[in-house]
């Protein structure tokens, strides 16, 4: 595991020391994670970091347990958490085009971003594993028009993502 503690923050690679998980969603989708466990200031985090074929942004999840919480218990806690994220899609397709999906709910997270050859932003949304630029996203707002909203922002450990 590669840990370094650089004054007060604690730099850790999933995707390089993770144990690899394959999982299926329920539309028998498979599914590649590296998950691991390790100490922060605050307890134990875990996080499940999903590779990609293509080194797109995939899926993360993360908990944070305490420091006494047994690995195993971690790993099976977290393991829930990705069962629930890959068995609930957002997005629909129509007409070649990323649309919200029947629920009006989104979920994901949002990621750096260093491929400009279709935004001008640094930031992206990542939902269903899917990257989504700011462009995209407001193009998915063109049917709502004249609706309200309510967007919510959790920390990486929040229990609704």
């Amino acid at each position: 595991m590669k840990k370094c503690n650089s004054g007060n923050a604690i730099v850790h690679s999933t995707l390089e020391s993770g144990e690899d998980v394959i999982v299926n969603d329920r539309w028998e989708k498979e599914y590649h994670f590296k998950v691991a466990s390790f100490p922060v200031p605050t307890g134990l985090a875990s996080e499940a970091v999903e590779v990609t074929k293509d080194d797109s942004p995939g899926r993360i999840f993360r908990i944070l347990s305490d420091y006494n919480t047994d690995p195993e218990d971690a790993m099976e806690m977290i393991m829930e958490k990705v069962c629930r994220g890959i068995n609930r899609r957002h997005l629909k397709k129509y007409n070649g085009k990323w649309e919200i999906g029947g629920r009006n709910i989104l979920r994901g997270a949002i990621e750096y971003n260093d491929d400009f050859s279709d935004t001008s932003f640094e930031r992206v949304f990542v939902i269903d594993g899917k990257r989504i630029t700011i462009e995209k996203f407001t193009g998915m707002l063109d049917q709502w028009e004249g609706w309200n909203f309510k967007f919510k922002i959790m920390d990486a450990y929040g229990e609704d993502a």
